[in-house]
Formats: structure tokens, sequence, C-alpha cells
């Protein structure tokens, strides 16, 4: 760890973890709102109402439609 924390490329190293865990929250938060639309969409509600309320596009919500 000693030797890491001498190298020039030291903050770099240690923000790839970072960049992975924020990537899989977003990864995360974009199948958690596909499971409230797909659940939406179950129980009728407009596609205008699902985009207002997961931030989803339109298509997307079509797509997921589609899957029912």
């Amino acid at each position: 760890m000693k030797e890491i924390q001498n190298l020039p490329e030291t903050e770099e190293i240690f923000e790839i973890p970072i960049s992975y865990e924020e990537k899989g929250k977003e990864k995360g938060k974009e199948i958690g709102k596909k499971e409230v639309a797909m659940e939406m969409l179950k129980k009728g509600l407009s596609m205008d109402l699902i985009a207002e309320v997961t931030h989803l596009d339109i298509e997307e919500i079509e797509k997921l439609k589609e899957q029912l």
C-alpha cells in the first residue's frame, strides 16, 4: 500500500473502484426504474404519467409495454 501511495498515478488508481461503484449505482437505478414502469403499465397507468414518475423516455416505456 505504501508503494502505491508513492506512485504518481495514486489518485487515478484509487478512483477506479469509485467509478465502478457509481456505474453500478446508475445501472441499479435504471433497472429499478424499468421495474417500476412495468408495474405501472400492468396497472394500466398512462405512459405520460409513467414517464413523469420514472424519468424514462416514452420510447423506452413502449418497449417495456411490448414485453407484457
